[in-house]
């Protein structure tokens, strides 16, 4: 993969808050019921994260994301999710579904390939790594069938089309084109497959459900003659197969932000079963050798790729913030504060989703800039007491880094087994004998030697109670301090896969395990056939890079993500205004030329929406932005001088204003409903009248948009006109259906697309087809420029 465009990154669950704050979402993961990074509830080792019931308060867990651009190259989805019978008390007996569903992506990482002055590198090849993201215990196929509006991953096998028409149904022509002999009409909803599709059309196979119109008769083949219009087909995709791993022989591309599924269900014997997903990151490269290839390449990258900010432990101090601080009266770094105790990375993408009010910028005479940033919740001080506070960047005492510095990562080597780690974290919780101490000494003592606990211990991760040892309980309660959590999620380890089969291993652990002497752990024993069931590694059969003896480098993936993952624009002004600009002549005929005046209009309108969206682009999906888009095109031009997307307020004769006024309104259907949308004074008929880009109407509007925007809307009315205001009310007012009640999603949902009636949130029925048209156009346009996503926001 060609890194001169490095490839994009998302976090697999957004953070409720929106935020995405890559420090607190380190910290929130700690809340785990028991997988976290890198040891487990149980004291074993754990390659990945588990998002379950625990971190289901801060991470929007309805759906698994894809972390970064890549090729899915194996899968396995359950029919059914498998069940465990444990058999605690006889007879009782406890069934406990676990899903062994997941989905395998092969990612290439590889520096950019510039120089510092932004020249591109001559003769030279940057390093690289392969990299595979994991995503454990999916939603089974069952549940899918349950749900039948759950979106469906994009690289499973397409097998069934749904007829997807808004009103009538969908003709079958006798070739592929609109101009040819309609031979029938399939009823809206059916359900049919396709074969090969030509230009704008594919060929029909069979209809499965529903109906044709006149009936259609299969040739010899058992193929129905015709061809439907692509378009208006909704794909329905279903795994190649159930239950079974499916490796793929060319990997199919997928798009950091994309769908993976969705939680499965995982029950362990002694809980209830719960929606969960283990995301890790691993690669069989030699990852110490590549890390020190581009901690070198780094070097050349140009000082605006430094996008990490390194605070040190002594040279900083946080300013205690004051209400007088802003960016008039900034703080100073002889204020009142407490010194930093504590060495923190932080990403730029958390310093550019702070607040204004919280990033301060103090220019000083010699053109010099100093940075200032608002803190809360991510340092301590020497005592290790939590502080809040004002940070200054400042030269030489906070430093930049580029991501491909790896900045604070330390790869090491995980030797111990699981017998040690088990009789480690057994003895930590006082759950041995006396003679069980004696005869599991060496394996203690080698795990307490091992190299995870004594890195805690250097990084002061020490046991809360003082008896010298550190339990898994200790580890995840430093998980929850952000300068704790980000040094152990930095830890690059290698050991063997858990979900390489390994019998030998786990039947190591049966006699520290037995109830008592010569008699075997039943639930231990069903335990260990899950732990089989849930192994898929051989099954590649070192296919894709992946080595054959189970073992890998393992990274966490939030300090991973956030180090590369970057604020990205929802839609690239630069192209969209381009191809808008080349099909003009498309949307109205007879038009004036496209001005400089116009574009700059859209340019700023495309930008405000970027800025809307910027601390969460997910919740933007592609046909909610096209009919956004359209309604701007239609209501916000100026029709004395041709001029569109404009922010002027509407043109028109001030009786036509004065129809909707309480006191000169000709009619009284007029006055009455004048009053009731809030326009009790002569005036405000004009005063209220349509402005910005949805044409917001109405005192009572005015004012909801007030109260929801903070601005004073009812006494400043022309503010509504203003691009910084109109593009917030637009979305707003379209999403939560401020205008006539209806709301987009009531027209764009994973139900279906219906542009004609959408038309109805703004102004009724009102040029619904015009309307229709132009989103269509913008869905073409945003389709190429955009990277929203073909899903709906929950």
């Amino acid at each position: 993969m060609n890194q001169s465009n490095p490839i994009s990154w998302a976090y697999p669950f957004p953070g409720k808050d929106s935020s995405n704050n890559a420090l607190q979402l380190l910290t929130h993961m700690a809340q785990a019921k028991g997988g976290f990074y890198p040891t487990g509830e149980n004291g074993l080792w754990h390659g990945g994260v588990h998002f379950d019931e625990g971190t289901s308060a801060a991470f929007d867990q309805s759906s698994v994301r894809c972390i970064a651009d890549g090729e899915v190259i194996a899968y396995r989805i359950d029919e059914r999710y498998p069940v465990s019978e444990f058999t605690d008390d006889i007879p009782l007996v406890k069934r406990a579904p676990f899903s062994t569903g997941f989905v395998l992506v092969k990612h290439s990482l590889q520096p950019p390939l510039t120089n510092a002055d932004g020249s591109i590198v001559e003769g030279q090849t940057p390093p690289s790594l392969t990299l595979y993201s994991l995503y454990m215990h999916l939603l089974d196929w069952v549940s899918y069938q349950a749900q039948a509006d759950l979106p469906r991953p994009a690289f499973w096998e397409t097998k069934r089309y749904t007829v997807n028409t808004q009103h009538d149904g969908l003709s079958v022509r006798a070739a592929p084109s609109k101009h040819t002999t309609k031979l029938s009409e399939l009823s809206k909803g059916a359900e049919i497959t396709i074969g090969e599709t030509e230009g704008e059309f594919s060929k029909l196979v069979s209809l499965i459900s529903g109906t044709a119109q006149p009936a259609l008769s299969a040739d010899d083949e058992g193929q129905l003659p015709g061809y439907v219009s692509t378009s208006l087909l909704k794909p329905h995709s279903e795994p190649a197969e159930y239950g079974k791993v499916i490796v793929l022989d060319s990997g199919l591309p997928i798009k950091a932000g994309d769908l993976i599924g969705h939680p499965g269900l995982y029950q362990n014997h002694d809980s209830a079963a719960q929606r969960m997903v283990h995301v890790e990151l691993f690669s069989c490269d030699d990852v110490p050798a590549f890390i020190a290839r581009s901690r070198a390449w780094a070097s050349r990258l140009p000082d605006d790729k430094k996008t990490l900010l390194k605070v040190y432990k002594g040279a900083s101090k946080l300013i205690t913030h004051r209400d007088d601080i802003n960016a008039e009266n900034p703080p100073k770094l002889d204020d009142d504060g407490s010194q930093i105790g504590v060495d923190l990375i932080i990403p730029q993408s958390l310093l550019d989703g702070l607040s204004a009010s919280r990033k301060i910028q103090v220019k000083d005479g010699a053109d010099n800039i100093m940075r200032w940033w608002q803190l809360d919740g991510l340092f301590a001080d020497a005592n290790g007491n939590p502080i809040d506070g004002w940070l200054a960047e400042q030269e030489l005492i906070t430093t930049r880094h580029s991501p491909w510095e790896w900045e604070g990562f330390q790869c090491f080597e995980e030797t111990g087994t699981p017998i040690e780690k088990l009789a480690y974290a057994f003895n930590a919780r006082g759950l041995l004998s006396a003679d069980e101490q004696h005869n599991y000494r060496a394996q203690i003592s080698k795990a307490d030697g091992g190299p995870i606990v004594t890195l805690a211990r250097l990084y002061d991760i020490v046991d809360t109670d003082s008896d010298g040892v550190l339990t898994s309980a200790e580890i995840q309660a430093a998980l929850a301090r952000p300068w704790h959590a980000q040094m152990l999620a930095q830890l690059v380890a290698k050991y063997e896969s858990e979900w390489f089969w390994n019998k030998g291993k786990w039947d190591e652990l049966d006699l520290l395990l037995a109830e008592e002497p010569g008699k075997p752990n039943l639930v231990w024993e069903v335990e260990k056939q899950r732990i089989e069931k849930l192994s898929w590694w051989e099954e590649l059969e070192a296919r894709h890079g992946v080595h054959r003896d189970g073992n890998a480098w393992h990274f966490h993936i939030t300090p991973t993500v956030s180090a590369f993952y970057c604020t990205r624009e929802l839609i690239d002004v630069d192209l969209f205004i381009d191809e808008y600009t080349s099909q003009h002549e498309q949307f109205m005929a007879n038009t004036p030329v496209f001005s400089q005046t116009s574009k700059s209009n859209l340019r700023t309108i495309l930008e405000f929406i970027n800025g809307y969206y910027d601390s969460n682009p997910d919740k933007a999906n592609l046909f909610e932005l096209a009919y956004m888009l359209a309604t701007a095109r239609h209501e916000a031009y100026y029709f004395p001088t041709g001029e569109f997307f404009s922010s002027k307020p509407e043109v028109g004769a001030i009786a036509y204003f004065n129809k909707y006024d309480p006191v000169l309104a000709s009619t009284e259907e007029h006055r009455n409903r004048a009053i009731a949308n809030g326009n009790t004074q002569e005036g405000d008929g004009y005063r209220y009248r349509g402005r910005g880009l949805v044409h917001l109407t109405w005192k009572n509007n005015y004012r909801k948009a007030q109260e929801n925007f903070d601005v004073n809307f009812v006494s400043q009315p022309d503010k509504a006109a203003e691009p910084e205001h109109s593009v917030p009310i637009m979305i707003w007012g379209m999403k939560e259906g401020i205008f006539t009640g209806k709301k987009l999603s009531d027209y764009i949902s994973s139900a279906g697309v219906d542009y004609v009636e959408a038309r109805r949130i703004i102004n009724g029925s009102d040029q619904q087809q015009l309307i229709a048209g132009y989103a269509r156009k913008f869905e073409s346009i945003l389709r190429k420029t955009s990277s929203a996503k073909e899903i709906f926001a929950p």
